[in-house]
């Protein structure tokens, strides 16, 4: 993962589209997870606290892949990681297919976290987070997410209601199988963005990447029980997943916004304004009984999320400055990811499923004050 001088602007385009595939692979449990765990829950009678644990599942083993990629992504050739995780990946889905109960369900996850999902995210995204524009990259790669998201939370209920859950599973794997050959196209050796001498502070890295954990708490609580707050208020689970499968194309709105203003309002003041709108998002939606406000509740919150996520990452990459230790936060993000479903999962067992959403408001509080009193040392480049 070294510069390459021979690195021709047209491999750039190349370059980036196989990264954003790459990444859209590792971040897929996510992008399907409202659907996946409503269908599983169905399927195993899971309580919110089992849902909530689920959820974590594939996101623990892409922590461990995350941040011990400061090790194995120097010693492993990047072919071999590839083929690695495309396999764990295929099976990780087709397993499921055999499995009777919780506990299968979710070691099976987390292998598949781990040595699938985890080493497509993490080298996707730290392969963006290299790049000369990293906050734009982030932001695209958002959209490229949220279009594969959108497009399987349209289809996957439509499968699921016309045939069963095995059928669904093997889908999952043969669309792994589509995106992989997009992924030939990026350069391992290719990293055009240069050094820029600052001072390298792991004390100050180590608060940006929590501000990156606390950020995606701000998404993955709210994320992870969706459809669930939808049950409550009586929405059916192909209703949820038609609303989901419209939002989420809306919501690129907030990255194309952040890829076109990318850094004239340089990293902290788009970030605030993004936890403000959130927040004021999900206390409407808190309060939302009728389908077409909760809907634009959750529109709103979304936008916003996606709109500030992309200055986030930018941030850890100014303070990596292309040294290797932004693979650490494709990790830190699914640490966030994580523990968003885990946190709201026991608020919902033990008050009611609308706590959910003051898990959310509080991470994208946190991340946006840390984000805040760090400023002066993530500012943009000149």
């Amino acid at each position: 993962m070294q510069p390459s001088a021979s690195y021709s602007e047209r491999d750039t385009q190349k370059h980036l589209l196989g990264c954003w595939a790459l990444a859209v692979l590792g971040a897929m449990p996510f992008a399907i997870q409202p659907f996946f765990l409503g269908a599983l829950g169905s399927e195993f009678s899971l309580k919110p606290d089992q849902l909530g644990l689920l959820a974590a599942a594939d996101i623990l083993g892409i922590v461990i892949a995350s941040f011990s990629g400061v090790w194995w992504a120097k010693r492993f050739a990047f072919a071999r990681l590839v083929k690695i995780a495309a396999i764990t990946m295929t099976m990780g889905y087709l397993a499921l297919i055999f499995a009777d109960n919780f506990l299968e369900v979710f070691w099976i996850r987390v292998v598949s976290g781990l040595l699938g999902h985890g080493i497509a995210f993490s080298l996707g995204t730290a392969f963006l987070c290299r790049t000369r524009y990293p906050d734009r990259a982030i932001a695209i790669s958002v959209i490229t997410q949220i279009s594969f998201s959108a497009a399987l939370l349209w289809f996957l209920p439509k499968i699921l209601a016309a045939t069963d859950i095995p059928t669904v599973l093997f889908c999952l794997s043969v669309v792994i199988l589509c995106v992989l050959p997009l992924i030939l196209l990026i350069e391992p050796s290719a990293t055009p963005r240069s050094p820029s001498g600052k001072a390298h502070s792991y004390a100050l890295l180590g608060w940006l990447l929590i501000a990156l954990v606390c950020y995606q708490l701000g998404l993955s609580a709210i994320w992870a029980f969706i459809e669930a707050i939808g049950s409550a208020r009586l929405f059916s689970l192909e209703e949820t997943g038609l609303m989901l499968a419209i939002i989420l194309p809306l919501s690129m709105t907030g990255s194309l916004l952040a890829g076109t203003l990318n850094l004239r309002w340089g990293r902290t003041l788009p970030v605030v304004l993004a936890t403000v709108a959130a927040t004021a998002s999900l206390l409407a939606l808190v309060q939302s009984q009728a389908p077409i406000f909760f809907a634009l509740a959750f529109l709103m919150h979304q936008i916003a999320w996606n709109f500030g996520i992309g200055y986030v990452y930018g941030a850890v990459a100014e303070i990596s400055d292309g040294s290797g230790a932004e693979i650490l936060a494709p990790g830190s993000q699914s640490v966030g990811t994580a523990l968003g479903p885990i946190l709201a999962g026991i608020l919902a067992v033990n008050l009611s499923m609308d706590a959910v959403i003051w898990v959310s408001i509080s991470g994208m509080i946190v991340g946006s004050t840390i984000l805040f009193f760090t400023r002066a040392a993530h500012s943009p480049r000149s």
